[in-house]
């Protein structure tokens, strides 16, 4: 019997694993923005945050796209325990 649950449950995790980088990454360039207007950027910080607006648009689709794959693991594991039930 082929263990399909265990390529799921991979798949599933790589879905997570992609959200919370995503997120992680969002939270940094939204902090870059922020600190572009105070006193406390790096002096050699520049105030442009096209960059980080970008940045947050690449992973904003990321976001999205590892969302798509932990639906699909999710209705992928639920097909599987209905056809086992």
């Amino acid at each position: 019997m082929i263990n399909t649950s265990a390529g799921i449950s991979s798949v599933f995790q790589q879905g997570v694993t992609g959200l919370q980088n995503s997120s992680r990454s969002i939270t940094e360039a939204a902090n870059e923005i922020v600190l572009s207007g105070t006193l406390e950027r790096a002096p050699t910080a520049s105030t442009d945050i096209v960059e980080p607006l970008i940045r947050i648009q690449q992973e904003q689709h990321i976001f999205n796209a590892s969302a798509k794959v932990v639906d699909i693991a999710d209705e992928a594991l639920g097909a599987l325990i209905d056809t086992s039930a």
